[in-house]
């Protein structure tokens, strides 16, 4: 399995999981600020990897 499909399975697990996830965030972070700075972080990071892996592709 590619990397690609990992992160794509990975994203949809997450938002099937979203409500559980979310109550863990919760518990781990109750700080509002810190949490949705740290789920943003997690975002970004995905982010980045989609965009680089789209740059790689289309440079060939």
């Amino acid at each position: 399995m590619s990397p690609v499909n990992v992160v794509v399975v990975l994203l949809v697990v997450a938002f099937l999981f979203r409500k559980p996830l979310g109550r863990l965030f919760n518990r781990q972070f109750p700080d509002r600020a810190k949490r949705h700075r740290i789920v943003g972080t997690i975002i970004a990071g995905f982010l980045l990897v989609i965009a680089v892996r789209l740059a790689a592709l289309l440079w060939k």
